[in-house]
């Protein structure tokens, strides 16, 4: 984060915006022959004039001298606009009567602006999306890991309690296909990556002071054309600041995903508790599972983690209802909230990492998962009595079932006691041999899967392309 939220991070993109600007501007006033035509705040540059211009502001001590600036200024823009500007005069002396071409009609926002938008690109398409991507691939990789041969068959729990039988690739898939939509949901149309928002457009958005200058220039297209060469979204109608929709909207995206991953996480969590222990934490020498107890082995990275990650939620939260609720036509809030987008997303970076780590150091219990399908055979029943009822068998099937899968005294039936009761009950109804046989056939845990595993099978195909595709779209925004 120190790289890409950290105030020197802000410093040197500062430091570009303004200087951009600069060059940009000369670059409309060249061609510009209206009615100032001889009041041109700034001539043409040279090739190298641009070069010198660009390599103004591009190191630690230029930060530094601005803030010395600010002691006496109090405004840190406007200390780094005059750095600039002291520099071009002393560096560049050919240019020393041009200094004021430097935040020209400017408001701090116009640099502040696409600054936070550069750093939002940055950060969350640098950083925060491509974790997600590894996180979902160290899933898919879990999946692969356990299904190589075929399914790895699971409880599918409903209300904390049996309900269907289940694999380890359709819990785990489900949740990376909800992220997955969240992911394309920040996408444009085109299938890009949506970038964050930029703006130009002086005090409250209203280009007034650069009209007001040259009122026969195209300011919103030199705007939109500045804006966007940053590789940011341009807003046309702004107020001081950008509306933050396109911010508050991603942000609601990966909140969503963060929902995803921790519903996951926590199932995980579960399956490797007690009493189901269905996964266990692999057993390495040396490592202790508690400072006391030695007859257990803890998932701490993954208990923390889950609370990295709803922090980040939280955060979030509060950043998508802030942004936007600037007072009248703007104020500094937002100022604080963007210079501490590090303090949101470090702890989910970590714990991404951790939920990872942790999760590959289980492995199934298979003992403990077969006994769990001999304890509670009754997950066969929901479809034992949809057959039934396809079949058309007198009375009412639910009732059947219902009457074999829990025992009198509201216990739930072991296999044997299911299969016994099922048998009982077929030849009570006086079922056809063929129809037994394929109630019998419900029992088998694998005939219950198939339609699960086809679908994991299905879907495995459509995430891998999906990553992979995101991975090579996010690449235009790699810092160079």
């Amino acid at each position: 984060m120190k790289n890409v939220t950290s105030g020197k991070s802000i410093g040197l993109k500062r430091f570009k915006v303004i200087t951009e600007y600069v060059i940009k501007l000369s670059e409309l006033l060249e061609n510009y022959d209206g009615k100032f035509k001889d009041q041109k705040i700034i001539r043409a540059l040279s090739p190298k004039e641009k070069e010198q211009i660009r390599s103004l502001g591009t190191s630690v001590d230029d930060i530094v001298q601005a803030e010395l600036i600010e002691k006496y200024a109090h405004h840190d823009t406007a200390s780094a606009t005059d750095l600039i500007k002291i520099k071009i005069a002393k560096e560049i002396p050919a240019l020393g009567n041009y200094i004021e071409a430097v935040h020209f009609a400017n408001t701090s926002e116009d640099i502040m602006g696409n600054v936070f938008g550069l750093i939002l690109n940055e950060l969350i398409y640098e950083h925060v999306v491509p974790n997600i991507l590894n996180w979902s691939e160290n899933m898919i990789n879990f999946v692969k890991k356990y299904e190589e041969t075929g399914p790895l068959i699971l409880p599918g729990l409903t209300h904390k309690q049996a309900a269907e039988p289940t694999t380890l690739g359709k819990k785990i898939l489900t949740r990376i296909r909800a992220i997955d939509y969240s992911i394309r949901s920040m996408m444009d149309n085109s299938g890009e990556f949506i970038p964050f928002s930029g703006k130009l457009g002086g005090a409250i958005g209203n280009l007034t002071t650069h009209y007001a200058a040259y009122p026969d220039i195209k300011w919103e297209s030199f705007a939109k054309d500045f804006v966007e060469g940053f590789n940011l979204t341009y807003e046309e109608m702004t107020d001081q600041s950008v509306s933050y929709v396109v911010e508050a909207t991603q942000f609601a995206h990966i909140n969503n995903i963060l929902t995803q991953i921790i519903k996951l996480s926590e199932d995980f969590r579960d399956y490797v508790q007690t009493p189901a222990q269905f996964f266990v934490k692999t057993k390495v020498k040396g490592q202790k599972g508690s400072s006391v107890m030695p007859n257990k082995t803890n998932l701490w990275a993954i208990e923390g983690a889950l609370k990295m990650l709803k922090k980040t939620k939280s955060q979030l939260a509060f950043y998508m209802d802030e942004l936007p609720t600037y007072s009248d036509e703007g104020d500094m809030g937002r100022s604080y909230l963007l210079r501490s987008l590090g303090d949101i997303f470090m702890p989910m970076v970590i714990g991404l990492k951790r939920i990872s780590r942790e999760t590959n150091s289980c492995h199934p219990d298979y003992e403990k998962i077969n006994a769990f399908f001999e304890e509670y055979p009754g997950m066969s029943g929901s479809s034992i009595q949809t057959v039934m009822k396809r079949a058309r068998v007198k009375g009412d099937a639910y009732r059947v079932i219902e009457k074999i899968s829990i025992n009198s005294d509201g216990t739930y039936a072991n296999s044997e006691q299911f299969k016994h009761g099922l048998e009982e009950k077929m030849d009570e109804l006086n079922l056809s041999d063929n129809l037994k046989t394929e109630l019998r056939s419900l029992l088998i845990k694998e005939n219950l899967v198939k339609s699960a595993h086809n679908l994991v099978t299905k879907n495995m195909k459509i995430l891998d392309h999906n990553i992979a595709l995101y991975r090579n779209k996010l690449i235009k925004y790699k810092t160079k």
